[in-house]
């Protein structure tokens, strides 16, 4: 009952819903059922989130329990083919690592969240968290550093300061902006070759597939035909929903 009425009327219970689809939506839903049944053991969305409330609604409603979880936050960067200088990298741990902070999640009962003590939320960490493919996490993570070496690149190209806290303030500011032209065509490529192809073949899993996953046998794959069947076995009106929905949502990248 709760399931159809969601799909026939959905709101937003994602961080990434948007008023175009409800590919987000639905997913998320179908990651809620997941967990009630044993597939999976968290989910989680930044907090606070306009669609809160609704996901903590619906997650009651199918007898989840949720909790405003506090932990730290850490930046993760791994070294590429520019190195960014050490000093400039204290400033960014200085000012991000070990931070409070906190994200929503739900799980199926409170010893599950008890677990989680408190949590280092990174891209390494929030990714472990949610069962992401290790493969896809230091993909991840290799882009996003990529991305800080070349903005850290443009800034002193064009040598506006010396000043390390000043040259880090300006990195922030610029960061996979336009005028990192380099930074922007490589997340254009990304979104292009890789969320186009996730969502029309992989609709079923959250995160951006690495570049060895979008292939035909990976991890991520594997992944998303366990959530894909669970979703057709037992909910196969929200299955056909996600697949539509997720096509729909592909066409918003090309």
């Amino acid at each position: 009952m709760i399931v159809n009425e969601f799909i026939e009327n959905p709101e937003p219970i994602s961080g990434f819903s948007n008023p175009e689809n409800n590919w987000p939506d639905y997913l998320a839903l179908l990651h809620l059922l997941l967990i009630k049944h044993g597939e999976k053991k968290y989910h989680m969305m930044g907090y606070p989130e306009k669609a809160a409330k609704n996901i903590c609604n619906l997650a009651e409603k199918l007898g989840l329990k949720w909790r405003i979880v506090s932990g730290t936050y850490a930046f993760d960067y791994q070294k590429q083919a520019i190195s960014i200088p050490q000093n400039i990298l204290d400033v960014f741990d200085d000012a991000k690592n070990g931070q409070p902070a906190k994200e929503l999640v739900i799980a199926k009962d409170d010893a599950t969240l008890d677990k989680l003590g408190e949590p280092v939320f990174s891209n390494s960490g929030t990714g472990k968290i949610l069962e992401y493919s290790e493969c896809c996490i230091n993909w991840f993570d290799e882009n996003q550093s990529m991305g800080w070496e070349e903005v850290y690149e443009f800034v002193m190209e064009n040598g506006e300061t010396e000043k390390v806290e000043e040259i880090a303030e300006m990195m922030h500011q610029y960061y996979e902006s336009g005028y990192v032209h380099t930074s922007k065509e490589r997340i254009r490529k990304i979104l292009v070759n890789h969320v186009v192809e996730s969502r029309n073949t992989m609709p079923f899993i959250f995160f951006q597939p690495c570049d060895v996953c979008i292939g035909p046998s990976s991890p991520s794959r594997k992944l998303n035909d366990r959530y894909a069947k669970f979703a057709k076995e037992k909910f196969p009106q929200l299955y056909q929903k996600i697949i539509e929905e997720g096509k729909k949502d592909a066409k918003a990248f090309v």
